[in-house]
């Protein structure tokens, strides 16, 4: 009695200690070199567009000039002149260029929450995979108990006599590549969770907790991250042409003060560029081009996401109703290996049949394994394919 609460206690501190599913993505993303790099370019365009719009700094122009004509004859007569000049981003330019900036910026953060969401989803999956090593590991540790089982009996009958030596060896093989398996499968599971927390940038010595089951996530419209990145920068392109289509951007004004020795002069005027040579044609046309790219980009993108949902959708159904028919198979296979393990205690049953019947059914689990995680897997990817992650 002592035994069994000594091992309860040490189970139940054990999963106290397991790091659980949302505490770890929680740390992930906090650790994230990708996520805090990816963050930092939404600050970066808003600095870009101030200094795209920011007023220029004035220039000043300082000259000093002789007007003696004879130097050697006469005294020095000398002039000066000051001037200044400022450059202006017309108003209307200056609009279409913060409205360019702000979608600059929402493209950062599309690009940001889209960068977060395939983390996310690359997380889940190594999670998942993690989860289905320590799964197959706990199925082979139940084969093991089973073949302890087998194998006590057939020691019991050894010792009486009703069988051959050769039939107690096949037991103790049984259960000596059981035991052998389960070791590969520890490794797996080690494998896997290393993985998982290398991707995670984390060092955890605690075992993890694999009892979070992924269900699928309501979604009212679609959302998927690389979509929203796609209309992001449509939306950026159509503010491209909108600045391009600007032949003049900029003016200058200038304003100088010139003494001379007879007269003084004030002088007040501005600077337009002529389009003579070009009218930013060409990058009107690269504007037109980019949007067209992006609109096609955009539609084909839609297209194959609403195909893969569907497809999606249609295994899991399927996967369910495998796992319906596993679950029958089993709780059928579970009550004849008890028959038969008592048949074989009383010698009505040879050790055979009982291990093919013992196979059959550990076969038809890790078939139900394979279909549960199939499901989880796919469910991962339809909350990732509709923006559950993309928050």
């Amino acid at each position: 009695m002592s035994r069994v609460v000594s091992l309860f206690i040490l189970l139940t501190l054990t999963l106290l200690q397991a790091q659980s599913y949302e505490a770890l993505l929680k740390k992930a993303l906090e650790k994230s070199s990708a996520l805090a790099i990816a963050k930092t370019q939404e600050r970066q365009e808003q600095l870009q567009g101030k200094i795209a719009t920011r007023l220029e700094n004035p220039t000043l122009e300082v000259e000093i000039a002789d007007f003696s004509a004879k130097r050697l004859l006469r005294g020095n007569e000398v002039g000066t002149r000051v001037g200044l000049t400022q450059s202006l981003l017309l108003p209307w330019v200056k609009d279409d260029q913060e409205r360019l900036s702000d979608h600059s910026t929402q493209l950062a953060k599309a690009r940001y929450r889209a960068t977060k969401a395939t983390f996310i989803y690359h997380f889940n999956c190594l999670y998942l995979a993690y989860k289905e090593a320590t799964q197959k590991e706990q199925l082979a540790e139940e084969a093991l108990r089973i073949s302890q089982k087998i194998l006590s009996v057939a020691k019991e009958r050894f010792r009486a006599g009703s069988i051959a030596k050769s039939e107690l060896l096949q037991a103790q093989i049984e259960t000596k590549e059981v035991e052998s398996k389960i070791k590969e499968l520890q490794l797996e599971r080690v494998k896997a969770k290393h993985e998982l927390l290398r991707f995670a940038n984390l060092s955890i010595k605690d075992e993890l907790s694999t009892e979070h089951q992924f269900r699928l996530k309501a979604s009212t419209h679609i959302t998927q991250p690389l979509l929203a990145v796609a209309k992001k920068e449509q939306e950026r392109a159509d503010a491209k042409l909108a600045l391009a289509s600007h032949t003049i951007e900029r003016i200058e004004l200038f304003s100088e003060i010139e003494s001379e020795p007879d007269q003084d002069i004030f002088r007040l005027g501005v600077a337009i560029p002529l389009p003579l040579f070009h009218n930013n044609s060409e990058e009107k046309q690269l504007a037109k081009i980019e949007i067209a790219n992006q609109t096609v980009r955009l539609e084909a993108e839609k297209g194959a996401l609403e195909l893969e949902l569907k497809q999606l959708q249609h295994e899991i159904e399927t996967q369910e109703h495998l796992q319906d028919n596993y679950q029958a198979l089993i709780t059928e296979q579970e009550q004849l290996l008890a028959m038969y393990q008592e048949g074989y205690a009383i010698a009505k049953v040879n050790l055979l049949k009982l291990n093919t019947l013992k196979k059959s059914l550990l076969q038809s689990k890790e078939q139900l394994l394979g279909s549960t995680l199939a499901i989880e897997q796919k469910i991962i990817k339809i909350n990732y394919l509709q923006g559950a992650y993309h928050e």
